[in-house]
């Protein structure tokens, strides 16, 4: 360890995985350091330092020492809000879970990391305190002001083929590998998106994350953004799943009696 000194700071748990009989590693977000992998020695059967505060997406006052690789270590984690609003309900759950993940996916490790971190902090403070699941707008605000804050932010406004502006009223495209909106005429043959979803869209990405809890958003591809996350990280957003199953419900069979 090499005698580093602690340090100590807000975090938001990301996960963690058992490690060994007592230990666990923990990812946590932080302001200061980024995406951080951490070994909590001890923390299966720890009742003073761990309980009760890696659960996913608390945040906590973490003491941290850098290790000798990317492994840093965990000291003490004291439990600031355990997000138990939001634990009450599954759908709002899952938008937590889906946040962190997106959040937590989109930073970088060992890189002040304040915007991501501020954005991931807020979501969890509105989805604790709501008594209904959000709008359509929230998840599309928060997956635009990642991908933003991650310095992939979406063209919306503009073509992402040629450049040229979008006009209200137009249909679109959506490509997620080339990052954003584009006219028909530059990506022959994908379904048609409203111009009107593009400009909610952008107006969500530039909106307090707070103005976005009951606004809807128009038609068109729900999932566009997380692709956009997706390709960049180079795997599924394994916590979309159950989102998308929560907010699309299956079609219920017919009765054939």
């Amino acid at each position: 360890m090499g005698g580093a000194p602690a340090r100590t700071g807000p975090a938001i748990v990301l996960g963690h995985v058992d490690f060994g009989e007592r230990d666990r590693i923990v990812r946590l977000l932080s302001p200061d350091h980024g995406r951080v992998a951490c070994l909590a020695r001890g923390a299966r059967g720890s009742r003073r330092r761990f309980v009760g505060a890696l659960d996913l997406g608390n945040r906590v006052q973490a003491t941290l020492r850098p290790g000798r690789g990317e492994l840093w270590h965990l000291d003490e984690a004291v439990l600031e809000d355990g997000r138990t609003g939001a634990r009450q309900d599954l759908l709002r759950l899952s938008l937590l879970a889906y946040a962190v993940e997106l959040c937590g996916g989109l930073a970088r490790e060992h890189q002040p990391e304040p915007r991501l971190y501020g954005l991931l902090d807020m979501a969890c403070l509105l989805l604790d305190a709501m008594t209904a699941a959000p709008g359509a707008a929230f998840r599309a605000g928060l997956e635009a002001k990642a991908l933003t804050f991650a310095g992939l932010a979406p063209t919306l406004a503009r073509c992402a083929a040629c450049g040229e502006a979008l006009l209200p009223g137009e249909e679109l495209a959506f490509e997620p590998h080339k990052g954003g909106a584009t006219h028909r005429a530059c990506s022959p043959g994908l379904p048609p998106v409203p111009a009107a979803w593009a400009a909610a869209v952008e107006a969500a990405r530039r909106a307090p994350l707070r103005e976005l809890i009951d606004l809807p958003l128009p038609p068109g591809p729900g999932w566009a953004l997380a692709e956009m996350v997706e390709g960049h990280l180079g795997r599924p957003l394994q916590s979309r799943r159950l989102l998308a199953a929560l907010l699309e419900p299956a079609t219920p069979s017919p009765d054939l009696r």
